[in-house]
């Protein structure tokens, strides 16, 4: 078996461009338990977030805009 070491030693296994910073809030209602805020690195964009859907949604976008060669 692999270990973390090794299987994060390429620098092509985590390519900058496709990394985030995801801060969960904690809330007291229960339906609401994916409330926060995410960052992408590369480019500084970030967002609050309400919901799954409007997380998802923010990393959609980014992850699949083209990209300044």
């Amino acid at each position: 078996m692999a270990t973390n070491e090794a299987r994060y030693d390429s620098v092509e296994t985590l390519p900058v461009e496709r990394a985030f910073v995801i801060h969960f809030r904690m809330t007291a209602r229960r339906g609401r338990r994916f409330t926060g805020r995410v960052e992408h690195l590369a480019s500084g964009a970030a967002a609050d977030f309400r919901s799954l859907r409007g997380l998802l949604e923010f990393l959609t976008r980014l992850l699949e805009a083209p990209r300044d060669r």
